[in-house]
């Protein structure tokens, strides 16, 4: 038999996936079941059959509230990560007595 070699990849950032199906959950992970031909899934992100989705980022950039809202409230159970902006407040000028 051929060993079967394991690769990490990671897609361009590309706008919405779609033309996809996966399949799996719980401790067995998420697999991707099924390719449109011609879909952005395969064609923006090169996705194939019994690739396994390790992750997801979402960009939150002219998304809808409700459609963040959804994400952020479906995703609260697992582990995420969020990349943030913050404004700092101006620097004081101090004066020393």
């Amino acid at each position: 038999g051929q060993e079967a070699t394991e690769v990490t990849l990671k897609t361009e950032v590309e706008a919405g996936a779609s033309g996809y199906s996966v399949t799996g959950g719980g401790d067995q992970g998420i697999f991707v079941k099924q390719v449109l031909k011609d879909s952005s899934a395969a064609k923006l992100f090169n996705l194939r059959e019994g690739d396994q989705l390790l992750s997801t980022t979402v960009f939150f950039e002219n998304i809808k509230y409700e459609d963040a809202l959804k994400i952020l409230q479906y995703s609260e159970p697992y582990k995420v990560q969020f990349k943030i902006r913050r404004q700092l407040p101006a620097p004081q000028d101090e004066e020393w007595a």
